[in-house]
């Protein structure tokens, strides 16, 4: 019987992954310099860089993850795919999340609960693929992945989306915003950090109180102290709140606020998005990891209709209940015809 502990590599989906998270950021890259918007070019190069920080940061200090050897394209031990992965998801679940009329500070939220989704079966497939490895077996915790990963998540898309929304709201042309822009990914990480320490300590804090005496000496450094289970029960208690009120808050906002009249589906972030849930599902039945974890099966096909009701939901809640990515070729069509028309009787005059 396969060992529960140690995950099987599948080189050819290293190649595979590393192509399409080129291919994901070179379209949208490319959108948007066509669309001359280079604010938002800053934005998605920007968390690129932002992903590579935190990426670096974390296996560099804290050691409680590493990469596989097997990615071509690397930096301090970190895959240069990861860090464009990033700016891929929080870019997608951004414009995922503008696509509902709430208050832009309720869209960070919408973007984090976005991210969670992906990660809560992406990583199950991920880590037993080989392409990255953490610190706990893989039969412990969110099968495998440690309950502060998926707090990461969503303090990685939180601290992101909310920073750069804040400053799409002020001058461009002031020089403390241009100066703000620049800094975005390390404040960011900063962000990222504070929101990080808060849920550990929040997290420790009962688990400490009930064993202070592993907390003298040496112990207090031992990884296996913050992965022993009484620890895991508070972590997985306080993520398990965490989510609850983000999923409140966000519902609110949605019920709390009418849909715009004319909303459209944004294909590249569906598409994106989807992708990134097919791939990892492709490669739990392709690599036979759905016999030694069936309910990764379940978690992501659950995972990926959330996703799919998430982006097609405004269609439901529009009154004019259209489909706006054809009804817009339709348009275009009709004015097209329209100026045909007119051309012609103007030939006959």
């Amino acid at each position: 019987m396969m060992s529960p502990y140690m995950p099987i590599l599948h080189p050819s989906y290293f190649l595979a992954f590393e192509t399409l998270s080129v291919i994901a950021i070179a379209i949208i890259l490319v959108r948007e310099i066509w669309r001359k918007n280079y604010m938002r070019t800053w934005e998605v190069i920007a968390c690129a860089v932002f992903g590579m920080i935190l990426e670096i940061g974390d296996t560099s200090f804290y050691h409680s993850y590493s990469y596989s050897s097997q990615f071509i394209l690397q930096i301090a031990g970190v895959p240069v795919a990861i860090g464009i992965g990033w700016a891929a998801i929080i870019y997608c679940a951004m414009l995922l999340s503008d696509q509902y009329d709430v208050p832009w500070g309720y869209r960070p939220l919408m973007d984090a609960l976005t991210a969670l989704t992906l990660d809560i079966s992406m990583d199950i497939v991920a880590i037993r693929m080989g392409f990255w490895t953490w610190d706990i077996p893989l039969n412990h915790e969110w099968y495998g992945v440690p309950y502060e990963n998926l707090a990461g998540w969503i303090f990685v898309t939180l601290s992101f989306s909310f920073l750069v929304r804040y400053i799409r709201r002020l001058n461009v042309k002031r020089l403390s915003t241009k100066a703000l822009m620049l800094a975005t990914p390390f404040l960011a990480y900063v962000g990222l950090l504070a929101q990080f320490s808060i849920f550990s300590v929040l997290a420790f804090i009962p688990y400490g109180i009930n064993n202070w005496t592993a907390f003298v000496g040496t112990q207090r450094h031992s990884s296996a102290l913050l992965n022993a289970p009484e620890a895991s029960q508070w972590k997985l208690i306080l993520l398990v709140v965490l989510i609850m009120q983000l999923v409140n808050l966000v519902v609110f906002a949605i019920a709390s606020h009418r849909q715009r009249p004319n909303p459209k589906l944004d294909i590249i972030s569906f598409g994106m998005l989807s992708s990134i849930h097919a791939f990892f599902l492709f490669a739990l039945f392709q690599t036979g990891i759905y016999r030694q974890i069936p309910i990764a099966v379940l978690i992501g096909f659950v995972a990926f209709i959330v996703h799919c009701v998430v982006h097609v939901l405004p269609w439901f809640l529009s009154p004019a209940r259209q489909i706006y990515a054809f009804e817009t070729f339709r348009l275009r069509a009709v004015s097209k015809g329209e100026r045909l028309h007119a051309h012609i009787v103007s030939a006959f005059k």
